[in-house]
């Protein structure tokens, strides 16, 4: 059965709900715009967005002799950090917690190559930037946000959460980021 669902669900996906349509208590895949609540500097680089992720390889040449060029890349280090953000659909605004997030990779969110200028190191890293597309699966939740800048004067706190469902991590999916030189 698991199989056949995965394969109905990669053959026919799910279509991005409206967030002005959201039903509380729902689990809903919304799509939209990321309008930064926070931003967070990736050590890496220093560029800025709501998510970064990095990792930095070493090549370690073969110890087997007569097999010159011959070797491996060895992971030395990788960070990872999400900030609280806001996804906008032109329907609504919603806050996004990433409490138990999982960023997924895309042919459309590729880690991008980082010139170290080091012999022998590589570095590749992904940003989640204000303006990137992004698809995010989770549980629909009503929550006071008193820190929204978007709201007017005299508007509600009372705007519409995303968070993780009990059954599993809310499910971050970028679906267009801009590229950005690194």
């Amino acid at each position: 059965m698991g199989v056949l669902h995965g394969l109905l669900s990669s053959l026919f996906p799910p279509q991005p709900e409206p967030i002005a349509e959201l039903r509380i208590g729902s689990v809903a895949l919304v799509r939209g715009k990321v309008v930064p609540r926070d931003l967070i500097e990736s050590p890496l680089t220093g560029d800025r967005g709501v998510y970064y992720h990095y990792t930095i390889e070493t090549f370690r040449q073969s110890q087997v002799a007569g097999l010159p060029g011959d070797g491996f890349w060895e992971l030395g280090d990788r960070d990872e950090a999400i900030a609280e953000f806001y996804v906008d659909d032109g329907t609504g605004r919603a806050l996004v917690s990433p409490h138990r997030a999982r960023v997924e990779r895309s042919a459309a969110a590729l880690p991008s190559p980082v010139d170290l200028r080091i012999v022998g190191r590589r570095a590749h890293q992904l940003i989640i930037a204000p303006g990137d597309t992004v698809e995010i699966t989770a549980q629909v939740e009503s929550v006071d946000d008193l820190y929204d800048e978007g709201r007017g004067y005299r508007a509600s706190p009372r705007r519409i959460g995303l968070r993780a469902p009990a059954s599993g991590p809310l499910r971050i999916r970028p679906a267009h980021l801009e590229r950005r030189a690194v």
